[in-house]
C-alpha cells in the first residue's frame, strides 16, 4: 500500500488500563475525517432489533461548534475516542508508529462524533486542527457500548451559571463577559432590586442567600438583546485582533431593532444598560411588592423574568431608544400602573411552564400594553 493511500501516525503513545491497551496520537482533523465514520442507534426492521450505539447527530450543536472553531483561540483539548477495525491499521510498537487505510471504514467513533464532524464544512481549518485521538484495537461491540455508556453517564455537567461567571475571567471583552458584570452589579448593589437574588453560581452562596434566579436565565435575556449567536466567533476574532476595541465592531451587520443594546455595547455603555435596567426592575418591585421577590411568586423567576424582559423591548420602541426616557423610573411607572396592574393575574398556572409559560405571559402583558 503507498503512503498516499494510508495515515502514518508517528510518536504513539500506549496506554495501559484495565479495559485493556489503547493508543494515544495527534492527529490533523482532516486526516482523521478521512477514517471516520458515525453508527447511529437505531431500529433495523430485518434484524427486528436496534443496532449502533451513537446519538443521533444534533445540528444545532454542529452549528455551535463551527462557529467555536472558527474563533482564533479555539482549542479541542479533550479526546476523540474510537476503534479501528481489525484489518484496517498497521501498528508497529517497536517504532511507536501507526498506519491506517484511508477510507472510511476504518475508524468508528465511540466519543467526539459531534466535535469531529464539527469539521466537515470547514476543509481550511480542517487541514491545520490537531485533535488529540484515542485508538482502540479490534473492540467488541459490547465493549464499545460500554465506553460509549460510561463516558456519557458519568462526567459532570458544567452548570451553565458557573461557565457564565468564568467570563469574568476571561481578557476578551466578549458580551459574556459585560452582561456577567452587569448581573454582578445588580447581584451586589445595596440599591438594586435584585441584591442577593441572583445565584452566580447556580447555587445559593453568602452573596445570594435570597437567591430567585441562576446568573444563566438571568444574562440570557440581556445577552439576547445585545448581538445574534451567529456572530459569536466573529465578534471575538475582532476584539482579539483590535485588543478589545469595541468600536471595531461595527464593521459587524447587526439588526438594531432586535439587538437594542448592540449599540450600547460596542460605545462601552454597558453602565446605560444596567441604568436602564434598574429602573425597569425598581418599578416593578414598586407596582407589584407582595410578589417581588417571593419564592412562591414567578414574577423573579425565569418565566416571569423572561416575559417582563420581552416587555423591556416594547418600552424601548415606544421611547424610541431615548436613553432620558429609558432610565426614568416614572416613564415605566405610568405604563405599568396605568395599562397592567391588577389586570393581569401574573401567578396563574399557565404562566409557569418555563419558555412556554413566559412567551404565554408575555402575550398578555403586551396585549395590555397596547390596549
Amino acid at each position: 500500500m503507498t503512503d498516499e493511500m494510508q495515515l502514518i501516525i508517528q510518536n504513539i503513545i500506549e496506554v495501559e488500563q484495565p479495559i485493556g491497551t489503547f493508543l494515544i496520537a495527534k492527529v490533523r482533523a482532516s486526516d482523521l475525517l478521512d477514517i471516520s465514520f458515525k453508527e447511529e442507534r437505531y431500529y433495523n426492521k430485518e434484524l427486528e432489533d436496534y443496532i449502533g450505539i451513537q446519538r443521533p447527530i444534533k445540528k444545532d450543536k454542529i452549528k455551535s461548534l463551527e462557529r467555536f472553531i472558527s474563533t482564533k483561540d479555539a482549542t479541542f483539548p479533550n479526546t476523540i475516542i474510537g476503534t479501528l477495525n481489525y484489518d484496517t491499521y498497521d501498528y508497529n510498537r517497536s517504532e511507536k508508529t501507526l498506519k491506517i487505510k484511508r477510507n472510511k471504514d476504518a475508524f468508528k467513533i465511540i466519543d467526539g462524533q459531534h466535535r469531529l464532524m464539527a469539521f466537515e464544512n470547514m476543509p481550511t481549518i480542517a487541514s491545520s486542527f490537531d485533535l488529540v485521538v484515542a485508538f482502540f484495537l479490534d473492540v467488541p461491540l459490547s465493549d464499545q457500548a460500554y465506553i460509549f455508556s460510561i463516558i456519557n453517564t458519568t462526567q459532570t455537567k458544567l452548570d451553565p451559571s458557573l461557565m457564565q461567571d468564568l467570563s469574568a475571567i476571561s481578557d476578551i471583552t466578549t458580551p459574556e463577559k459585560i452582561v456577567r458584570s452587569i448581573a454582578q452589579l445588580f447581584n451586589k448593589r445595596h440599591d438594586s432590586p435584585w441584591q442577593r437574588k441572583i445565584k452566580m453560581l447556580g447555587k445559593k452562596d453568602e452573596l445570594s442567600n435570597d437567591a430567585i434566579i441562576s446568573q444563566y436565565s438571568f444574562n440570557k435575556s440581556i445577552l439576547e438583546y445585545m448581538y445574534d449567536n451567529k456572530d459569536v466567533a466573529e465578534i471575538r476574532n475582532i476584539l482579539k485582533d483590535y485588543k478589545n476595541d469595541r468600536s471595531k465592531l461595527n464593521s459587524i451587520n447587526i439588526n438594531k431593532s432586535n439587538f437594542i443594546f448592540w449599540d450600547l455595547y460596542i460605545s462601552s455603555d454597558e453602565g446605560i444598560i444596567y441604568i436602564m435596567l434598574n429602573s425597569y426592575f425598581s418599578v416593578l418591585k414598586k407596582c407589584f411588592p407582595e410578589q417581588w421577590g417571593n419564592k412562591a411568586s414567578i414574577l423573579c423567576k425565569t418565566s416571569g423574568y423572561a416575559a417582563f424582559m420581552k416587555l423591556f423591548k416594547d418600552f424601548y420602541t415606544i421611547a424610541k431608544g431615548e436613553t432620558e426616557k429609558l432610565t426614568n423610573t416614572d416613564f415605566y411607572e405610568n405604563f405599568i400602573l396605568e395599562k397592567i396592574v391588577n389586570k393581569v393575574d401574573i401567578e396563574n398556572e399557565e404562566y409557569r411552564l418555563g419558555a412556554s409559560g413566559a412567551n404565554t405571559l408575555y402575550k398578555k402583558l403586551k396585549e395590555l400594553f397596547n390596549s
